[in-house]
């Protein structure tokens, strides 16, 4: 069973996404900045990471950049509800190394398509 991190500073959006992932099996933990998301990435090897662009302490850009370079076998999943004048911050998070990207507000659909398409379904249905 795959373990995913959320790595989002609004406790709404954590608690929807949590619900919604351990509805389909998946194993959840959180993490509502920046740096807790790191040491939580260093602590758990999470499969997958579901993360905010925008985070306090630490900005998802930078920790996707790090990700990408030093442990380049954890998935992130990059998420953002704040346009950015001038930028694509989605598209810049895939350069940085990002592999699927998400825009807020988004469906149930769609984040189960993404995760699906990373991690692979929670559980395995012919078992």
């Amino acid at each position: 069973m795959s373990l995913i991190l959320i790595a989002d500073d609004d406790e709404q959006v954590c608690g929807w996404l949590r619900a919604v992932l351990e509805a389909e099996g998946y194993r959840v933990i959180e993490a509502a900045d920046g740096r807790q998301a790191l040491v939580t990435i260093q602590r758990e090897s999470p499969d997958l990471v579901i993360l905010d662009v925008y985070l306090p302490l630490r900005d998802g850009l930078e920790i996707i950049l790090q990700l990408h370079q030093q442990q380049p076998s954890v998935k992130v999943f990059a998420i953002s509800g704040q346009p950015v004048q001038g930028y694509d911050i989605l598209r810049i998070a895939t350069i940085f190394g990002a592999k699927a990207t998400l825009a807020k507000p988004f469906s149930i659909e769609r984040l189960l398509l993404g995760v699906r398409e990373l991690v692979g379904p929670a559980q395995d249905l012919c078992a």
